[in-house]
């Protein structure tokens, strides 16, 4: 399970460190892809096999689906942890998460995702001015909608 939030640095070449509490969860390996509102997301390997089968079963026909896949795959990188547990996010996801020096990891469970500091801070403003609007119906009608939260 990947919980909590973590403030790491990268150097020049992109290399960032997991963090050592999460560090196991990545020893199969790990994919890191662009993900939504532009951070970018660090899946484990089986993790990242499930989701990747979910958005290849969708229709080629479909402009959104098309749009999900070149999202997804386009500029995704499969790495192992080296020996410093560090992995080197790529010039083109480092480009696309505006990631600089900086990064938060953010546990989202089954994977991390990865931001600026300040889009993070942004993010993190919105969750505590929606929280209130999770109310108990709320929550249930969310569940229902999204038929336990897969893509």
């Amino acid at each position: 399970m990947l919980l909590g939030t973590w403030q790491v640095s990268l150097d020049e070449q992109g290399r960032l460190a997991i963090p050592a509490p999460i560090r196991p969860v990545f020893n199969a390996g790990v994919v890191v892809t662009r993900g939504f509102e532009r951070c970018l997301q660090l899946c484990p390997e089986p993790f990242w096999r499930g989701l990747a089968q979910r958005v290849s079963n969708l229709t080629l026909s479909g402009a959104d689906e098309r749009w999900l896949r070149r999202l997804l795959f386009a500029d995704a990188s499969a790495l192992s942890l080296d020996e410093q547990a560090t992995i080197v996010i790529s010039a083109p996801l480092r480009a696309y998460a505006g990631l600089d020096r900086t990064a938060v990891l953010v546990g989202m469970d089954q994977y991390l995702e990865v931001w600026t500091p300040e889009r993070w801070q942004e993010c993190e403003s919105t969750i505590t001015a929606s929280a209130g609007r999770w109310s108990h119906h709320d929550w249930d009608v969310a569940v229902a909608r999204n038929s336990a939260f897969s893509l």
